[in-house]
């Protein structure tokens, strides 16, 4: 009965039609970044998506603990946060980046930054539990964490590479970068910035590392691959004349201490004054197409090369398909800028205590000496809720937390219990195994 079991488990989190969207970000100077959570959350109390994890790739501490504290505004502190840990050293943020007023002000699940899981990690793990082109990727900060997972070998995660699980597992990797107008130009800043903008602003300036990452990234990406440039969000920059989708001012109708108006508020109040919050929103049009699509706002050139040179320069060639691409506007932009303002402006959703369906079937593997548990997943079938991870006790006490559907043995033997999470920290009933 148990290998029968074995042979029907379906390593996924939930059997719902949502994306299931994992969105990696750099929440710290621009508030573009909390604009995306903002949308993401209200697309997923719509039964849009799924958030299945939100990581950061910025090196101040405080980045992921704002990720933290968004997720518990919105009534979902279960959501996991992973955070890039190969830099040579995290700093502190300063009073000038809204990351360090959100962590220090709002409360959240995480009390440290060392408590984060590693977003490499976060990866691995819910890549290895997910159906085969299932997930969706949206990185609107640098590639730090991707590029990780891609040059990531096989452990005791998962015996595929990186690449593997990205091959079997992404539907989409949907990015902010580049600049696609007339199918090339010059990056601005997340994919490295390029030479030719040196003399426009510092911060356009090509950064070697960044621009090495998402090289390795673009060229070695096996899921299908595409990016809104910065002529969509910010089309006037570097005299492109290509207008600018404006977003940020609505927020100030939300209460003062909004999550999202406070973030966009405090980036402007270092530079020159918060009555005016409105701001072009390029890592938003991002995450606007990879949930929605096309639909009536975007045009999709997806089936083709892109290609970053070492000095920043972007170009993509139809003639060969390598499923890589860009989108552009089809739509004025006020409109879409209407529909993304929306989107941030949504409703905080009702604190969900319906617990999840317990885990079922659960099985002991053994191989090469290591006992893994592996289960059937939990569902939450409640629209604008899902499961996100499970919570692994031995003996009654608490011992991990899986973000997947198996758990490597680190003790003896002992009596199991595991028990789903949802999106609000929710728990559902346990289901147990003994292991001798």
């Amino acid at each position: 009965m148990k290998t029968i079991h074995l042979l029907i488990i379906l390593l996924v989190f939930s059997t719902n039609a949502q994306k299931k969207v994992i969105l990696d970000t750099d929440p710290s100077f621009d508030p573009d970044d909390v604009g995306c959570m903002a949308m993401l959350q209200t697309m997923a109390t719509k039964g849009e998506c799924d958030i299945l994890a939100i990581i950061n790739s910025t090196n101040q501490k405080e980045s992921a603990l704002c990720i933290s504290a968004i997720n518990q505004f919105y009534n979902r502190p279960g959501i996991p946060v992973g955070d890039y840990k190969g830099y040579a050293e995290k700093i502190n943020a300063t009073a000038k980046t809204y990351d360090y007023h959100i962590s220090k002000d709002y409360p959240r699940p995480h009390e440290k930054w060392e408590d984060i899981i590693d977003g490499v990690q976060l990866y691995r793990e819910i890549l290895e539990s997910a159906q085969d082109t299932s997930i969706t990727v949206i990185i609107v900060g640098t590639m730090h964490n991707f590029y990780g997972l891609l040059k990531s070998g096989a452990d005791e995660i998962s015996a595929k590479t990186g690449k593997q699980l990205v091959a079997e597992k992404v539907a989409l990797v949907s990015t902010m970068g580049g600049n696609f107008l007339d199918n090339k130009g010059y990056d601005r800043t997340n994919w490295g910035g390029s030479e030719h903008l040196c003399s426009y602003t510092d911060w356009s300036c090509l950064n070697a590392e960044r621009n090495l990452m998402c090289r390795y990234v673009i060229e070695n990406c096996p899921a299908p691959f595409m990016a809104s440039g910065w002529e969509n969000g910010n089309g006037d920059y570097f005299n492109a004349n290509n207008g600018n989708v404006m977003t940020g001012q609505g927020l100030k109708e939300l209460p003062e201490n909004h999550i999202a108006r406070v973030s966009y508020e405090k980036h402007f109040e270092y530079r020159g004054g918060a009555e005016s919050i409105t701001r072009h929103s390029n890592d938003q049009i991002a995450l606007h197409y990879a949930i929605r699509g096309e639909g009536e706002n975007y045009k999709a050139f997806a089936h083709g090369q892109i290609t970053l040179t070492e000095k920043g320069e972007c170009s993509w060639d139809d003639t060969v398909d390598r499923k890589q691409g860009h989108i552009q506007k089809k739509r004025e932009d006020e409109l879409i800028a209407q529909e993304i303002e929306a989107l941030m402006m949504g409703d905080v959703p009702q604190l969900d205590k319906t617990p999840p369906t317990p885990p079922k079937n659960i099985v002991l593997m053994k191989s090469k000496g290591q006992k893994t548990l592996v289960w059937e997943a939990s569902e939450d079938p409640d629209k604008g809720s899902w499961v996100v991870a499970y919570n692994i006790y031995r003996d009654g006490e608490f011992v991990h937390q899986a973000y997947g559907t198996k758990y490597i043995l680190k003790d003896s033997g002992g009596n199991y219990e595991i028990r789903a999470v949802n999106a609000s920290g929710t728990l559902s009933s346990s289901a147990s195994y003994q292991v001798n």
